[in-house]
């Protein structure tokens, strides 16, 4: 009789070792969304540590870059920039072992250059395509900016509305595909390509609740990436930008989630 119980034991400490090693070797669908080729870069720690640790990581590209002249570059507005800085972004994404970019070929500012009939209709294509991505990856989690841009660039405003948006006029998308958007510390201080020694747009500590540890190695990658956007980016530019990156020795980012409540009320 006690040989039977022993042996039961054995077998029910087996079994939960088995379901916890299960739930621990579980697979997570990413899918971050940014405006323009090269935006992945204010994450890419995050995502070449996800993918390195066998999760699918997707990125999808908004706005396709294609007024985002630099001088250094030569390279003339339109479709030929455009091209080259989708060619830049699969460039960055491989270094960092993500999928492959998925394009949604909307212009910068989303076709407001060109007026208001376009604006709109490029805003309801992104929404409809990124719904069906949604709906096609089921990410597990889905990383986008926040409100202030980032470096506060409209296209990265308008891109953090648009998922945003996306999530709450499906009924069960923000419980189902959890959101988080990026959020930097007030003392983070970066170089941005153009030269300027400036802050990022910052939340406070209080709501950065998320916060997400990469190493050394998914810094490296981060680093080679920014190799690959020659069209944006001079050496001297990058050697800034990965100085001012190692003055932070945290190896952290930090998010916050977009947390819904639907308790009925009927006050404010």
């Amino acid at each position: 009789m006690k040989q039977l119980l022993l042996i039961g034991l054995l077998l029910g400490l087996l079994s939960c070792s088995d379901k916890k090693i299960s739930k621990e070797n579980k697979t997570k669908t990413m899918l971050a969304v940014l405006a323009h080729p090269d935006d992945e870069a204010a994450i890419g720690q995050i995502l070449s540590r996800y993918a390195r640790e066998g999760n699918k990581v997707y990125l999808v590209i908004a706005a396709d870059g294609r007024y985002g002249i630099e001088e250094h570059a030569g390279i003339p507005p339109g479709d030929s920039l455009a091209t080259i800085r989708q060619g830049e972004s699969k460039c960055a994404c491989e270094i960092l072992g993500i999928q492959p970019p998925i394009f949604l070929n909307a212009h910068d500012a989303f076709g407001l250059l060109n007026g208001m009939g376009e604006y709109f209709t490029q805003i309801k294509m992104v929404k409809e395509k990124l719904a069906e991505i949604i709906v096609e990856l089921k990410p597990d989690v889905i990383i986008t900016f926040g409100p202030d841009g980032d470096t506060g660039h409209p296209d990265h405003k308008q891109i953090s509305d648009l998922v945003t948006e996306v999530m709450l006029m499906n009924d069960g998308w923000a419980e189902k595909y959890p959101l988080f958007y990026l959020a930097w510390p007030k003392e983070k201080i970066v170089d941005i390509q153009q030269g300027f020694h400036n802050s990022l747009n910052y939340v406070h500590e209080r709501y950065r609740n998320v916060q997400i540890k990469y190493d050394k190695e998914d810094q490296s990658k981060t680093f080679k990436s920014l190799e690959c956007y020659k069209s944006q980016m001079t050496k001297d530019d990058i050697d800034k930008w990965i100085q001012a990156e190692k003055k932070d020795t945290t190896y952290t980012n930090y998010f916050r989630q977009l947390i819904t409540d639907t308790e009925v009320r009927t006050e404010f």
